[in-house]
């Protein structure tokens, strides 16, 4: 009985690592993708959710990267690019997931490639939050779809 009373602590506290909260806003399943050798740039995504008045995410920063930019796909002339944003805004209810090929967190000059299994620190600012600090698993991102929302459960 003891066993199974330790496995569900476990299991309990290994689901609210993957969830962060500050004031209403939810920061939920931050991941990052492993990066090859010699790629000088990674990417963060997560979702968020605002369960309170309107927000916006206006900064990031990291020391896993030189510098830290929000930025959004935008087509233009049946082009699609990434292209740095000032504020990712965050409207009363919303739920925002930052997604591959969507917006996302960009890390700029990383300081060392992203290795599957290890973890950054990405500290997230708000205009009405505030900051809030979150642990980013780096996955691999050739593992199928399931294997990569739970590869860093372990970790």
């Amino acid at each position: 009985m003891r066993w199974i009373f330790s496995t569900a602590i476990l299991f309990a506290t290994l689901a609210l690592a993957h969830s962060y909260e500050k004031g209403e806003l939810q920061i939920r399943h931050p991941w990052a993708r492993a990066t090859p050798p010699g790629v000088e740039n990674g990417a963060v995504y997560c979702k968020i959710q605002n369960h309170g008045g309107a927000d916006r995410l206006v900064d990031a920063r990291s020391s896993a990267a030189r510098t830290v930019e929000i930025h959004a796909s935008v087509a233009q002339n049946g082009v699609v690019e990434m292209r740095r944003i000032d504020a990712l805004p965050l409207d009363t209810g919303a739920s925002v997931e930052l997604a591959p090929g969507g917006t996302h967190v960009m890390l700029v000059g990383l300081a060392a490639p992203l290795v599957a299994g290890a973890k950054i620190e990405l500290t997230l600012v708000f205009a009405t939050a505030g900051v809030v600090t979150v642990e980013v698993p780096v996955v691999d991102a050739r593992a199928p779809p399931a294997a990569r929302e739970h590869e860093h459960h372990g970790q």
